[in-house]
């Protein structure tokens, strides 16, 4: 039963529509809330820990270490340990004494709830009354955006019409 034209763009826009449902909204990812040490402060005696509060719970990943704070003096030096602790949604790690005054660099890469990774840096200033960068956060994307979905959908459907097309000039013939 051979289809009008009309007939295939319907069956082409119903299909594309259909995709587009199918396809998986955008989750928002947990965001940054707070940090001690304050992003941005200064401080005058050296913390022993920093903690840092997203605005979900955030969750772990087997034996991987997927949740991680890593802090550096001025110099570049880690003074971070590696002994994060995750309660719900604040993430701590604890800091080796430091002399080196000046800014520090907060590095956090954690995982929320929905399971995607969040990444992001600020700064807080030690001994020094200069004021430190505060750095916005970045979600780190596994997915890809709808359009690369959108686009497939119209390659496809415009192959089809082009396959039906051919086919029914071929058998005109």
């Amino acid at each position: 039963m051979p289809l009008s034209i009309k007939g295939m763009v319907t069956t082409i826009s119903i299909s594309v529509f259909a995709l587009a449902l199918a396809v998986p909204t955008a989750v928002s990812h947990t965001s940054f809330v707070s940090s001690n040490p304050a992003a941005g402060s200064a401080v005058m005696q050296w913390p022993d820990q920093i903690s840092i509060e997203f605005d979900e719970d955030l969750i772990s990943i087997g034996e991987e270490k997927a949740n991680f704070i890593v802090v550096n003096n001025s110099v570049g030096d880690q003074v971070s340990n590696n002994d994060e602790n995750i309660d719900s949604n604040i993430v701590t790690v604890s800091l080796s004494p430091n002399q080196v005054e000046g800014p520090v660099l907060v590095f956090y890469r954690v995982v929320s709830a929905d399971g995607h990774p969040v990444e992001g840096e600020f700064t807080f200033t030690y001994g020094q009354e200069q004021p430190a960068k505060v750095i916005e956060e970045e979600v780190v994307n596994d997915e890809f955006p709808i359009s690369i979905y959108i686009a497939s959908a119209a390659f496809i459907a415009s192959g089809i019409f082009f396959a039906i097309y051919s086919y029914r000039r071929r058998n005109r013939s």
